[in-house]
C-alpha cells in the first residue's frame, strides 16, 4: 500500500465467510463442482472445504500463510481455495507450465508454508522440499491419498471463526517481461470488485442482502471456466459463482476441445462460459458452423472473455447460432478489475476495441497527470479508482509505479493506453510496455494484432518488435491461416485501419502461435520465432 494513503472504505465482505452463509441457505443436493462423472453437492462441497480448512490450521500455519496451488482444472483446486479462505490463510497459483526452477522462484517468493500439488507433478517439486525451509506442509492430490483423506475425515461443520475483510490471496501474474510477480489481493476489495460486473442486476450492499440472494435464487449460473484455474480470471469466474450458491463446472480432458465445451455446457445446463479471446472463442465458433443444431444451448446466457479482446466476425457467429446469449469481453488486469466492458447481442455491439467504462474508470494525460472524468474526451493511461489491489507482494518499487497519486486520489494504473470518445466511450489504444518504437513512431501490438485478425483468411495474429539497425525496431508479423490467404490482399485489408508505417513490415505464417495455457500471447517466445524466421541471434 501505498505510504500516507487512506483507501476508501469498501463493504467488509470475506470470501469465507460469504461461503459459510451461502452453504448454509442453499439446497444441499444442489451441485457445487462438476467435473465429467465427479458431481460435488453443495453439503459436500460446505464439510469437504470446512474439513481441509481445519486440517490446514492444525497442521500449525499462521493467519495469512500462503498455501500454493499446483493442479491442473480439477475440483479440487477450487476446494484447497476455498478451504484456505475459510482458514485465513492466502492461496497462491502456480503456473502448472513451470519447471521446477521456477516453481521455486515463486515458493521463495510469497513464502509458501504449503504445497498442494497433484501426482503428476510431484517429480517436478520433489527437490524443493529441501531447499525452501518455509515449505512445511506437503499435500499431494489423487484418488486416495493425503488430500483425499484429509477432505473425506474429521469435523465438517463450519468453523466458527472471525475473519476479516483483509484476508486475502495472491495472484502471480508473468506479465510479459521479468520475473512473476504476486499480486495481492484483500477478500473486500475481490468481492467490491465482483459485484460491478454489468451482469448483475440485484443490488447487493450487506450479509443480509447477500443472504437473500441466494435464498431468492432456485436458479443460480452454472459457469464452465474453459480456460486454466491457476489463471485470475478462470478462478475469479468460478468462485463468483459459487458465492452466488450457483455451480463450477470444469472440463474433464486437460486440453481445450471445444465440441467437449459444447457437449459439457448441454451436459450439465451450464449458463455461462468464460474464455481468454479469440484463441478459445474461434474453434467455438467453428463447431457451432460445422454441427448447426446439434447442440441444446438454450440454457446459456452469458460468454466473458477477459483479458484478451476477440474479434467481432467471432462474435457475430456466436450471436447467430446463440441469439439468446450476451458476449461480454471484460477489460481488465491482474492489479485491478472492471476497467470496462464491451457487450454484444444479437441486436446490439460495442464496436471491437471500444468499451464501456467501468463506474471507476478514469483517464490519466500522461504529460499532465490530468484525471480525464466521464463527459470528457481525452487520451492517455487507462486508471480507476479503488477498490483494487493492494500492490505486489515484497515489490515496493512496482507497486509504486503501478499505484499512484494523481491530482490527490490514489490510482490504479497498470499500463493500458486508452481514450475516451465524445460517446463516453473507451478506445483501448494498447500496453504502454508493448510498444514499439520504429523510425521515431510509435506503435502499440495490440491494435496491429486486432487489424490482422480482421484481415481475409487470418485467423490468429501476435506483433512483435524485433531490433533493427535502421529503423530502432520493425513491426514483425506472426499469424496463423487459412488456406484462402492471400498476404497482398491482407495488407489491403489492413490499409483501411491503420497507417502504413504501422504494418508489419513481414508476416510469418505458422501452424500455431506461441500462448500461455490462458490463451494469452506468448510475447517472449514470439520474439524468439521471429528473430530466428529472419535470422538474427535473439
Amino acid at each position: 500500500m501505498t505510504e500516507g494513503v487512506t483507501r476508501p472504505t469498501v463493504m467488509d465482505w470475506n470470501f469465507g465467510d460469504l461461503l459459510d452463509a451461502t452453504a448454509a441457505n442453499v439446497p444441499g443436493d444442489r451441485p457445487a463442482l462438476i467435473r465429467g462423472d465427479t458431481v460435488v453437492s453443495w453439503a459436500e462441497f460446505d464439510a469437504r472445504t470446512n474439513r481441509v480448512a481445519r486440517a490446514m490450521l492444525a497442521a500449525g500455519l499462521p493467519v495469512g500463510a500462503r498455501i500454493a496451488i499446483l493442479a491442473r482444472n480439477i475440483p479440487e483446486f477450487i476446494e484447497i481455495a476455498c478451504a484456505a479462505f475459510k482458514a485465513r490463510l492466502s492461496h497462491v497459483n502456480i503456473n502448472y507450465r513451470y519447471t521446477t526452477a521456477e516453481i521455486e522462484y515463486v515458493l521463495a517468493d510469497c513464502q509458501a508454508h504449503a504445497l498442494f500439488y497433484q501426482s503428476e507433478f510431484a517429480e517436478l517439486v520433489a527437490p524443493l522440499f529441501d531447499v525452501l525451509p518455509d515449505l512445511t506442509l506437503d499435500v499431494q492430490i489423487d484418488d486416495d491419498g493425503p488430500y483425499a483423506a484429509m477432505a473425506r475425515e474429521g469435523d465438517g461443520s463450519p468453523l466458527g471463526i472471525p475473519r476479516s475483510p483483509d484476508d486475502g490471496y495472491l495472484l502471480y501474474t508473468g506479465g510479459t517481461t521479468g520475473k512473476p510477480k504476486g499480486v495481492m489481493w484483500r477478500s473486500g476489495d475481490a468481492r467490491t470488485s465482483q459485484l460491478e460486473a454489468p451482469t448483475i442486476k440485484t443490488v447487493v450492499r450487506d450479509m443480509a442482502d447477500h443472504i437473500a440472494m441466494v435464498a431468492a435464487n432456485a436458479a443460480p449460473g452454472r459457469v464452465i471456466p474453459a480456460c486454466p484455474l491457476m489463471h485470475g480470471a478462470g478462478l475469479n469466474s468460478s468462485m463468483a459463482e459459487l458465492v452466488g450458491g450457483g455451480t463450477a463446472i470444469l472440463l474433464p480432458n486437460t486440453r481445450f476441445d471445444a465440441v467437449e465445451l459444447w457437449d459439457e455446457a448441454e451436459r450439465t445446463k451450464a449458463t455461462r462460459i468464460l474464455i481468454v479471446g479469440d484463441v478459445f472463442a474461434r474453434p467455438m465458433a467453428q463447431a457451432l458452423e460445422k454441427f448447426p443444431g446439434r447442440w441444446d444451448l438454450s440454457a446459456m446466457r452469458v460468454i466473458s472473455s477477459a483479458g484478451l479482446m476477440w474479434s467481432r466476425e467471432i462474435k457475430q457467429i456466436l450471436v447467430q447460432h446463440l441469439p439468446q446469449v450476451t458476449l461480454v469481453d471484460i477489460l481488465g488486469a491482474s492489479e485491478a478489475s472492471g476497467f470496462g466492458y464491451a457487450i454484444t447481442t444479437a441486436t446490439s455491439e460495442t464496436p471491437t476495441g471500444y468499451f464501456e467504462p467501468g463506474r471507476q474508470t478514469v483517464i490519466v494525460e500522461v504529460e499532465t497527470d490530468r484525471i480525464v472524468e466521464a463527459g470528457q474526451c481525452g487520451e492517455g493511461w487507462l486508471a480507476r479508482r479503488p477498490p483494487f489491489a493492494l500492490g505486489y507482494h515484497g515489490d515496493p518499487a512496482k507497486t509504486a509505479s503501478v499505484y499512484r497519486i494523481v491530482a490527490g486520489e490514489l490510482l490504479a494504473i497498470p499500463g493500458d493506453m486508452a481514450a475516451r470518445e465524445a460517446d463516453g466511450r473507451l478506445r483501448l489504444i494498447g500496453r504502454g510496455n508493448m510498444v514499439i518504437n520504429t523510425g521515431g513512431e510509435k506503435v502499440f501490438a495490440e491494435e496491429v494484432e486486432e487489424a490482422m485478425k480482421r484481415a481475409p483468411a487470418i485467423e490468429d495474429a501476435i506483433i512483435v518488435g524485433v531490433p533493427d539497425p535502421t529503423w530502432g525496431k520493425v513491426v514483425i508479423g506472426l499469424a496463423t491461416v487459412t488456406e484462402e490467404y492471400d498476404e497482398a490482399a491482407a495488407r489491403a485489408s489492413m490499409l483501411k485501419n491503420l497507417a502504413a508505417y504501422k504494418l508489419p513490415k513481414r508476416i510469418i505464417v505458422l501452424d500455431e502461435l506461441p500462448r500461455h495455457a490462458s490463451g494469452k500471447s506468448d510475447y517472449r517466445r514470439a520474439l524468439e520465432i521471429a528473430q530466428a524466421e529472419l535470422g538474427l541471434v535473439a
